[in-house]
């Protein structure tokens, strides 16, 4: 039945919409001087007031990275306000992940490097009346507990046993593969388990999927080409999904966060595939006696011969109508500095794609490699790593 599917499937390589109804709009352009440049993996994150947060890999007033907010104005212009400095130590430096919020306002984040043992740090700012506060949760040692986290968090609200955030380190850990953790918000409690063996190597983020975390891992597993794994969090241990061969025609190295829309997990992988530079993929339940299984279906597939953009590093998301909505970093209709997509279901689970912006690696902004947000009205929020008018990448807002 999974090769059945995937036959079906592989003639959509080129099923791109030719209709262009889409503008882009650069909301900031990094200068990689003090206001902080490119934003590496990270997209955006909204408050409750309309506000945007994120983090710079690189500038500062050190040169280490910085946490910054985008405030609206309505004359259209966005004002950039660095939050935070990142020292190198004993703080951290190089942030890459996204950014989360908890019920009272205050950001979560991790630091990819430096810190007390250079393997990073897991941090808090709290908003208040004269500024943010920043706070150190956890300093990575490198060793049980993981080292280099570089995925996006998530947290949970726990009114009887204390908030948590949850995430992944992209190597450290028992076997060395990375780990997976689980961190209390008062800083004082944690529990981590390994990736070890089948289970990959340097995994990413975390997302919820029903009554487990899962993720993705670009290396590693049983065909070295990437796994799809569930943590059960809290001392429980990482399980195998799907590991991934060269030869899979869903691609290989699953890259970005994980979506589960109905009771169905969605993701990319960012080689290989029907096209052979990755492709979206749709991973079913199924349930055996001998306990529950996943049959792979891809979606569509990525070729560098198209204009619809390859080697897709963040995941998709989905609108209200069912629609999924995704980044590549290369290729498109311009100077190939990557697009925005959004696939449309049909009948019998057949996708079609719409390319929604393709950049051109200049004013614009190029290389998208963070995870696309959307806003109350359905507009499209990202970031860049490169591109703008500085070459130290862009947030953008594209209106479908």
């Amino acid at each position: 039945m999974r090769a059945k599917g995937i036959v079906v499937l592989a003639f959509l390589l080129f099923s791109i919409s030719s209709g262009w109804s889409s503008t882009q709009q650069v909301l900031y352009t990094f200068t990689g001087g003090l206001d902080g440049g490119t934003p590496y993996l990270a997209g955006v994150t909204f408050d409750q007031s309309g506000n945007l947060y994120g983090v710079t890999q690189h500038g500062g007033a050190y040169g280490m990275g910085t946490v910054y907010q985008l405030t609206p104005s309505p004359t259209g212009p966005w004002t950039e306000t660095v939050i935070y400095n990142f020292i190198g130590s004993p703080d951290g430096a190089q942030p890459q992940g996204g950014l989360v919020f908890d019920e009272l306002g205050n950001l979560y984040g991790t630091a990819a490097i430096y810190g007390p043992s250079d393997c990073g740090t897991l941090f808090k700012l709290s908003p208040s009346e004269s500024g943010w506060t920043f706070t150190i949760l956890h300093a990575f040692t490198g060793g049980k507990d993981g080292c280099n986290p570089q995925g996006d968090l998530y947290f949970i609200r726990d009114p009887n046993f204390g908030d948590t955030v949850q995430g992944t380190t992209a190597d450290g850990g028992r076997g060395a593969q990375g780990a997976a953790f689980e961190i209390y918000t008062s800083g004082t409690q944690y529990s981590v388990d390994p990736f070890l063996k089948a289970s990959g190597i340097w995994p990413g983020g975390l997302s919820a999927c029903g009554f487990a975390f899962c993720g993705t891992a670009s290396t590693g597993g049983k065909g070295g080409a990437g796994t799809l794994f569930f943590w059960y969090g809290g001392d429980g241990n990482v399980a195998l999904m799907h590991a991934f061969t060269m030869s899979d025609k869903a691609g290989y190295s699953p890259m970005g966060d994980l979506t589960l829309n109905a009771g169905l997990v969605y993701g990319t992988t960012a080689y290989g595939g029907v096209g052979g530079y990755g492709a979206v993929y749709q991973l079913t339940p199924v349930y055996k006696q001998n306990g529950m299984g996943w049959k792979i279906v891809t979606l569509h597939g990525f070729s560098s011969h198209g204009t619809d953009g390859y080697s897709p590093w963040a995941g998709v998301i989905f609108d209200g109508a069912g629609n999924l909505y995704g980044t590549t970093q290369w290729g498109g209709t311009g100077a190939g500095a990557g697009t925005v997509y959004r696939l449309t279901p049909g009948a019998k689970n057949k996708w079609s794609e719409t390319l929604l912006y393709s950049f051109n690696g200049e004013q614009d902004g190029g290389v998208p490699t963070g995870a696309l947000v959307f806003d109350n009205a359905g507009n499209l929020y990202g970031t860049t790593s490169s591109g703008g008018a500085y070459n130290q990448g862009v947030v953008y807002k594209v209106t479908p």
